[in-house]
């Protein structure tokens, strides 16, 4: 895995890469969940490569090791920092499109990036994304409160980093020791960060607020090219029942719920995502443009919501 800092809109970004065997014009570029980092998707990468496209993940800014953007607007309607630095780091890897994946935080960043400038992203894939729904679990409510950016980096003790991390597999048995060690590494600086990110969009009393989730549902329209929603059954970080609002939002999204798996899919089921995702990503590149939504009174409905495997 190629590990490398680029410059994105002046900020230190750190990037991780695998290369295809046989390079085509095809790059996947994945973004992380909240308190993540670029290794989130390593059990993926290798798989991606050997499809034939560019395998691509960075630390959003002030996560991993990637430099922190002073004042962003994290999910601003109008200025929305995280859309335009996709954009922008599109730009600085030398892509004039590519697939976007993202998981939970992430999936959220994805999406906003597909509405704001949808000839910039070939697919789409949300992986138990956030901000679907206004529900958000209570513990990531409390981190709002005044003082939590350091009291999170305070306690993030070997053992409250574990039990955190295991809580995000339904089976902590499939959770590498590596991401343990990462997690270790990665979690208490970005602490701060992820409090920052949460109270951009979340307020202690009614979770994702409305003034910032509702503009960007609104806009789903603007983007039409293909979109894959892949959630883990047993997610209790976010449940997957908000796949549903998925459909609302998007018809026309393919949507797949994987047994026996947590929030971290990609981490504690690689397998079956990937029989998932890499004929999505082929279907993606065959098709002959966006996808356009059905029409009203189509007898068209969009591709099947699949509750298991």
């Amino acid at each position: 895995m190629d590990t490398r800092t680029i410059a994105v809109d002046g900020l230190r970004i750190r990037v991780i890469e695998r290369a295809p065997v046989e390079e085509r014009d095809d790059a996947v570029v994945m973004i992380h969940g909240l308190g993540g980092w670029a290794e989130n998707w390593s059990a993926v990468m290798p798989s991606i490569a050997a499809s034939g496209r560019r395998a691509i993940a960075f630390d959003l800014p002030g996560f991993g090791a990637s430099e922190r953007a002073r004042g962003a607007r994290y999910f601003d309607p109008e200025r929305p920092f995280y859309a335009q630095f996709v954009h922008a780091l599109l730009d600085a890897l030398g892509l004039e499109r590519a697939h976007v994946a993202g998981h939970s935080l992430g999936g959220a960043v994805a999406y906003t990036a597909a509405v704001w400038a949808p000839g910039r992203v070939r697919s789409l894939t949300l992986v138990a994304p956030g901000g679907l729904a206004k529900a958000i679990l209570r513990e990531l409510r409390l981190l709002t409160l005044p003082g939590m950016e350091l009291l999170v980096r305070l306690g993030r003790s070997p053992a409250v980093t574990r039990q955190v991390l295991y809580s995000c597999f339904h089976d902590p048995a499939r959770c590498p020791e590596h991401v343990v060690g990462e997690a270790m590494r990665y979690g208490a600086p970005a602490a701060p960060e992820m409090v920052r990110a949460l109270r951009s969009a979340v307020s202690l009393r009614n979770g994702i607020r409305d003034d910032v989730r509702l503009p960007w549902i609104a806009r789903a329209d603007r983007y039409r090219g293909p979109s894959l929603v892949i959630w883990g059954r047993e997610d209790r970080i976010i449940p997957a029942t908000v796949a549903e609002e998925a459909l609302r939002i998007a018809p026309a999204a393919e949507v797949h719920v994987i047994p026996s798996c947590g929030h971290l899919v990609m981490i504690e089921r690689p397998e079956e995502m990937l029989e998932i995702l890499i004929p999505f990503l082929e279907a993606a590149v065959r098709g002959p443009g966006p996808a356009s939504r059905p029409e009203e009174g189509s007898s068209e409905q969009g591709l099947p919501y699949r509750p298991g495997r």
